[in-house]
């Protein structure tokens, strides 16, 4: 999964790009850092636990899992995920309803958990 994370003074932003933006059915997403919550680094099976149903983009079990998804429980909020094989993934949540969580696979997932999660506290 081609991700491209970047977080400035105001705001995350995540990027994806050639079939990723297909699959996920977004290019960018940006997330005000207030509205983070909290960020952490989990297990897949972990995340799918609180996966709900696909809403739009793509899903292939064991594979991948990418767009937007329902998150289970909670009525009219989204969560949007680019993930393909990868064990871990950087799970963010925030205030907002769509997205009400994102999880990503990046091999940075441990440095952004730690620097989001400093950010949501100070906020």
């Amino acid at each position: 999964m081609a991700v491209r994370i970047d977080i400035d003074a105001t705001t995350l932003t995540v990027t994806t790009a050639g079939v990723d933006t297909a699959l996920t059915l977004r290019r960018s997403i940006q997330i005000p850092l207030d509205a983070i919550t909290a960020a952490r680094v989990v297990t897949v099976s972990e995340a799918k636990g609180e996966l709900g149903w696909r809403v739009a983009g793509s899903y292939l079990p064991g594979v991948f899992a990418a767009g937007w998804f329902t998150v289970p429980g909670k009525k009219g909020k989204r969560q949007w995920w680019a993930v393909y094989r990868d064990p871990e993934v950087l799970v963010i949540d925030t205030t907002l309803d769509q997205p009400a969580r994102l999880v990503l696979q990046t091999a940075e997932r441990h440095d952004l958990a730690q620097r989001l999660q400093l950010s949501a506290r100070t906020s």
